[in-house]
C-alpha cells in the first residue's frame, strides 16, 4: 500500500505573499483524505507541489506507491485530442513515453520502409509490452465499456471534445481506480458528473 507525507511545504506567490505556510499532513496506508478550502486558498498549487508540477519554497513530498493524478482540467476538454490520449495523460510517465516512441516508430516506417525503421519499431513494440501498455490496453478496454458504452477498439481515435464533462471524469476515473498506482491524487473528481454517476450503486451516498 502507497502512502503520502507532506512535511513544512512553504510556497509564496510571485508578489510576496505566502499562499502555504509549513503545510504538513500524512496520508497512510488505506487512508482516504479531503483537501478543503475557499477558493485561492492554495488547494490546486498544493496538489501541484504533491505532483511535481510546482516546486515549493521549502518543505518536501514523500510518496510511495506510485502516484495516479486526475487535474483539474478533466471534464472541460475541447481540444482535438483523443481518448486515447486522454487515458495516456493519467498512465505512467514509462507507458506514455512508450506509446509516444511507438508512434514515432510506426509513422516513420509508414514513411520509409528499411530495416533500421523495421527494426526501431521492434524495439518499440518490446518496450511498449514490458511498460505494461497491453495490459493498459486491456484495462482502456473496459473503462471504455464502462464510461461510454464502446470498446476501446471503437472509442480510441473519438476526440475527447464530443464527450460530456461527466464522460470525460467518468472515464478517467475508471482508468485510474483500475490501474496500479496505490496513491490517488483526484482534483475536483465529482464536477460534472450527475447523482447516478457519483452513486451508481443507489445507496444515497
Amino acid at each position: 500500500m502507497g502512502h503520502l507525507d507532506v512535511q513544512r511545504v512553504i510556497f509564496t506567490l510571485p508578489d510576496g505573499r505566502p499562499l502555504l505556510d509549513e503545510v504538513t499532513f500524512r496520508v497512510g496506508e488505506g487512508a482516504k483524505a479531503a483537501l478543503v478550502g475557499a477558493n485561492g486558498a492554495g488547494k490546486t498549487t498544493l496538489l501541484r507541489i504533491i505532483t511535481g508540477d510546482v516546486a515549493p519554497q521549502d518543505g518536501a513530498v514523500v510518496q510511495s506507491g506510485g502516484l495516479g493524478v486526475m487535474r483539474q482540467f478533466i471534464g472541460s476538454v475541447r481540444d482535438t485530442s483523443t481518448v486515447r490520449d486522454l487515458l495516456l495523460s493519467v498512465a505512467s510517465s514509462r507507458v506514455r513515453d512508450a506509446a509516444a516512441e511507438l508512434d514515432a516508430a510506426e509513422l516513420a516506417l509508414m514513411d520509409v520502409d528499411d530495416e533500421p525503421r523495421q527494426l526501431r519499431y521492434a524495439h518499440a513494440l518490446a518496450e511498449w509490452s514490458d511498460a505494461g501498455g497491453y495490459d493498459a490496453e486491456v484495462r482502456w478496454d473496459v473503462c471504455t465499456t464502462e464510461a461510454l458504452g464502446l470498446p476501446f477498439d471503437r472509442a480510441r481515435w473519438r476526440e475527447v471534445r464530443t464527450l460530456s464533462g461527466g464522460e470525460q471524469k467518468r472515464l478517467v476515473l475508471e482508468s485510474l481506480l483500475r490501474g496500479p498506482e496505490e496513491v490517488l491524487l483526484l482534483d475536483e473528481p465529482d464536477n460534472y458528473l450527475d447523482v447516478p454517476a457519483k452513486c451508481p450503486d443507489q445507496t444515497g451516498c
